[in-house]
């Protein structure tokens, strides 16, 4: 490195003024030791969190001696090493950036993946707080940044060859829409509780079309389970991954998956994680697992049910908080009423009416854990016809009333 690291400060405060990225210098020890970034986008929450999760990165596992992209939810950054000889100094990154302003029909799709747990106003000034920049203009300014440090020219064609988040498709066709990102890192639904009971619940239920989405998003763990081992990063995200697949598991088990089956798959990608030495191993192992796990459930769902019932299921399942009606499921399937009707009874052996109540009340109790929502709320969303119905419902399915069932999770919670 020729840049001395006492002048890399006043490099990152003219990159910054220049272009208006945020700009970081993570050290050796994986600490933000300084950052530039304009006071709209440090207000947000979002990226607060984001700040909290930078880190997690492993930079130093990357040997490559040129700038590193990465993209996560449609939001751009590059990272640049900063060694002397064989010292590992720390890191440069530049982000979040968005190629053009993102669409309203994006934040929905990013809020759908998550089952709407995501407060979209937030999330659009989030959004629109970003620093707009084209493709082609990233990486000139990562080419700037590089020979500002290392005093040495490189080829944007030597750049784009070597990373995985600049296609040529990315490069040449500026107008293209954009599509959600790859990343594996989701800073932004860190505290987001709900996205690990939401993962869980695909698993369970081998959702295996809802999981890709939420897994396009984030990586279960990383950004959720915080750090477990402040001494060894790789040795934290491997605690995380482990705690991650047991979760995943159990899931699994409850979704109908045979116990030893489960505990073998398990142990069997533990020794595996065991065995890796790269973040971005460990990520791309554990999100192998989560689909392995919600694939056998899937399986297991379509030897149990007919393509009808299990396509009434998925319906179901979907539009909890719309008006579901027979006739709507019969018209879908192409079957009479009362045909769907003993069918479904028969396979499934409760009927209709009852299996759309219980759905409801397992998306209640995730309410009545997750939010602030009030119980008329959580009743009326979901359908029921008024309050003393939803209480009505709901102590028949759990031996409790919605105040009850809130009341001990918050108390059992408090205790742990």
């Amino acid at each position: 490195m020729e840049v001395a690291i006492q002048d890399l400060k006043y490099i990152c405060e003219l990159i910054y003024n220049a272009h208006k990225i945020p700009v970081y210098y993570v050290n050796q020890f994986g600490e933000i030791e300084y950052e530039f970034s304009s006071r709209d986008l440090g207000d947000q929450p979002y990226y607060s969190q984001f700040k909290e999760q930078i880190s997690v990165y492993t930079y130093e596992d990357n040997p490559k001696d040129f700038p590193i992209f990465f993209s996560n939810s449609n939001l751009n950054f590059f990272f640049v090493n900063l060694k002397k000889t064989n010292l590992f100094l720390g890191t440069i990154i530049l982000g979040p950036t968005l190629e053009s302003e993102i669409s309203i029909e994006m934040i929905s799709k990013i809020i759908d993946a998550f089952n709407g747990n995501l407060n979209k106003r937030k999330l659009i000034e989030y959004y629109h707080s970003i620093p707009i920049i084209g493709s082609q203009q990233f990486l000139t300014i990562s080419l700037l940044v590089y020979y500002l440090i290392y005093h040495k020219k490189l080829d944007k064609t030597t750049v784009i060859q070597n990373n995985e988040a600049l296609s040529l498709d990315m490069i040449e066709l500026e107008n293209l829409d954009l599509e959600l990102s790859k990343g594996r890192s989701n800073f932004i639904f860190h505290s987001n509780l709900s996205y690990e009971r939401v993962l869980l619940e695909y698993v369970k239920n081998g959702r295996i079309d809802k999981l890709k989405d939420i897994l396009d998003y984030s990586i279960v763990g990383e950004a959720e389970l915080g750090l477990l081992s402040k001494r060894n990063r790789l040795r934290s995200e491997k605690n995380l991954m482990i705690t991650g697949i047991a979760l995943v598991c159990r899931a699994a088990i409850e979704g109908g998956l045979y116990d030893e089956t489960a505990f073998t798959l398990s142990d069997f990608y533990i020794q595996q994680l065991e065995e890796l030495e790269s973040l971005n191993a460990i990520l791309k192992l554990t999100e192998e697992a989560i689909m392995d796990f919600a694939k056998r459930v899937h399986q297991l769902n379509e030897e149990r049910y007919s393509p009808t019932i299990t396509a009434c299921q998925h319906y179901i399942y979907d539009h909890l908080y719309d008006d579901i009606t027979l006739d709507h499921l019969a018209e879908m399937s192409r079957l009479s009423p009362n045909y769907l009707s003993s069918v479904f009874k028969k396979e499934v052996g409760i009927p209709i009416s009852e299996y759309i109540q219980r759905q409801r009340i397992d998306e209640s109790k995730k309410l009545l854990q997750l939010t602030n929502y009030s119980i008329s709320d959580i009743g009326t969303s979901l359908n029921f016809n008024d309050q003393s119905y939803f209480i009505k419902i709901f102590k028949k399915y759990t031996g409790l009333t919605p105040k009850q069932f809130r009341s001990n999770h918050f108390s059992e919670h408090k205790s742990t």
